[in-house]
């Protein structure tokens, strides 16, 4: 990847510093946070939700559910754990009978732990409804154990929502959706890493260097994009 010209590193450097602020006022000693990431899709179709954990300590297993908005459906079988994270973890899922309720939990029998400390953990994929709009996906009764003796360690949640548009363009560096890359969608990026939640927004173009994570690398990429040097 180029680096940046000189007028804009200044810029960078400045966001860099905002979000390292907000990261430690924000994060305190011992968060283990689960996050529901922002996903766009379009009507009658489908789309991938990505679940990460941000942990301090080592997380063995997790247990959530998630109210499925009107119109939505899980698609069976479509759980995933991320091979980068998992080591020999065993996830299940399935919506509660009787219910619009997707219920999804996370183990290993040998009570390994997850690797790393952030970013994507598991992906599942659900039917879209016909009506456009945007939709949240909140957690539900969810519980983390990890440490060092399988304590209860869950200190936060981050919840999510599903935007269902009537069309959707892959465009790296367009974070806010809008078809174009420009200030709006580093800003866009930028809030998002500090937790204010923009709407809407595609997790899939900000992911400009596409490793699963939001962070300053794919402002950087952004920045270059809009420079023409990506």
């Amino acid at each position: 990847m180029k680096t940046i010209t000189h007028p804009f590193r200044k810029l960078l450097l400045i966001i860099s510093s905002l979000f390292w602020l907000s990261g430690a006022q924000a994060q305190t000693y011992g968060e283990n946070i689960l996050i529901m990431h922002d996903a766009v899709g379009l009507p009658s179709s489908t789309v991938v939700i990505d679940v990460g954990i941000q942990n301090y300590d080592v997380v063995l297993s997790f247990q959530f559910d998630v109210p499925l908005p009107p119109g939505f459906t899980y698609v069976s079988g479509s759980s995933v754990l991320n091979p980068a994270r998992r080591v020999d973890h065993l996830i299940y899922a399935a919506e509660l009978p009787g219910t619009n309720t997707l219920r999804i939990f996370a183990f290993s029998l040998t009570n390994s732990h997850f690797t790393g400390n952030t970013g994507v953990v598991l992906s599942y994929t659900l039917n879209t409804p016909v009506q456009v709009g945007i939709y949240n996906l909140s957690f539900e009764n969810p519980i983390m154990m990890g440490g060092p003796v399988g304590d209860w360690i869950l200190s936060g949640v981050v919840n999510g929502t599903v935007t269902i548009t009537q069309s959707i363009q892959f465009l790296p560096g367009d974070s806010n959706c809008n078809g174009s890359v420009n200030v709006m969608d580093v800003i866009t990026t930028v809030k998002y890493m500090l937790g204010n939640n923009p709407q809407p927004f595609c997790f899939d173009n900000a992911d400009v260097n596409q490793d699963g994570l939001i962070n300053v690398n794919d402002v950087v990429g952004t920045v270059n994009i809009i420079l023409g040097e990506f």
